[in-house]
């Protein structure tokens, strides 16, 4: 392992943790996150993409009026 290993591992656990940072998570949803945090940059940004593109759904499916 080197400098660039862990640097690499860093920012890949602060993008996850934009994102899961305030939700309380299950031992086994931590245990994935870190083994999420084992791939590829692009892989989990990618991931966090999808998952910011669907908070951003829900956001706005809650914004629309109920329908009868």
């Amino acid at each position: 392992m080197n400098r660039f290993f862990y640097e690499s591992e860093a920012r890949k656990i602060a993008a996850l943790n934009e994102i899961f940072g305030e939700v309380e998570l299950t031992t086994a949803e931590m245990r994935t996150l870190v083994w999420l945090a084992g791939w590829e940059e692009s892989t989990v940004a990618t991931l966090v993409s999808a998952i910011r593109k669907a908070m951003a759904a829900e956001e706005k499916r809650r914004e629309q009026p109920l329908r009868p």
